[in-house]
């Protein structure tokens, strides 16, 4: 990896915002870790310093947002399998039957594919592969917008909740500010909770705008052809 790499947009918003949510969040509530917090009179060096710190810290949290997104979507399922048990009404019944049947042809599957015969492991594997097809047609574009606004309030989500317990466990007469902590934790996976509606509406409407290959039908080998050989 070269030292001028640039952060991407999923890098900054899901990984540097939060990372430095969170150390800004404990450089209030511990006042002992406020060196880590850049002041006013920051230097360009102290920023960069700040800026390191924040990005290991926002993987830190995406392994707490991680925790958080399970939990969140363990009765429900991610937003991306609802289209296999049409839950959520993400898709029309139209547009569900079209996927249903442009999805062999447009991933090179058997001919005989349905949302009914197909498991959540499987689909999570095609929904990859989907969006690997939607992304080479240049068409990724909204749906990485939304992945990136995803991924920034898990990490918000999941900063302001860590902020809250660490202020809690520090000095329980600032439970009033835990508690709007962990209110503001709460939009924040709200906020979540609609982009990962949103990400996963747009990656099969684009799906379904890619062009059918001319080769998608299934061929069929003759026996006599077999015989010919």
């Amino acid at each position: 990896m070269t030292a001028d790499k640039q952060l991407n947009f999923y890098e900054f918003a899901g990984i540097v915002m939060p990372g430095a949510i969170l150390l800004v969040g404990l450089g209030q509530a511990l006042p002992h870790l406020a060196a880590f917090v850049p002041s006013t009179d920051m230097t360009l060096g102290t920023l960069g310093v700040f800026l390191i710190l924040s990005y290991a810290a926002g993987h830190l949290v995406q392994t707490v947002g991680n925790f958080v997104e399970f939990l969140w979507w363990y009765f429900a399922g991610m937003p991306s399998d609802w289209v296999r048990t049409d839950r959520g009404h993400l898709l029309s019944a139209d547009q569900r039957k079209a996927l249903e049947k442009q999805i062999p042809g447009k991933l090179g599957l058997h001919s005989d594919f349905s949302f009914a015969a197909v498991d959540a492991k499987a689909w999570f594997n095609l929904t990859r592969q989907a969006y690997a097809a939607v992304a080479a047609a240049g068409r990724a574009e909204r749906i990485d917008i939304f992945n990136g606004n995803y991924g920034l309030n898990r990490g918000l989500g999941s900063s302001l909740l860590a902020v809250a317990v660490v202020t809690l466990i520090d000095d329980y007469t600032k439970w009033p500010y835990a508690v709007g902590l962990a209110i503001a934790s709460l939009a924040a996976l709200y906020r979540m909770h609609r982009f990962g509606r949103h990400y996963a509406r747009e990656l099969f409407v684009q799906f379904l705008q890619l062009p059918v290959p001319l080769d998608a039908s299934p061929k069929k080998v003759l026996i006599t052809d077999i015989e010919s050989k």
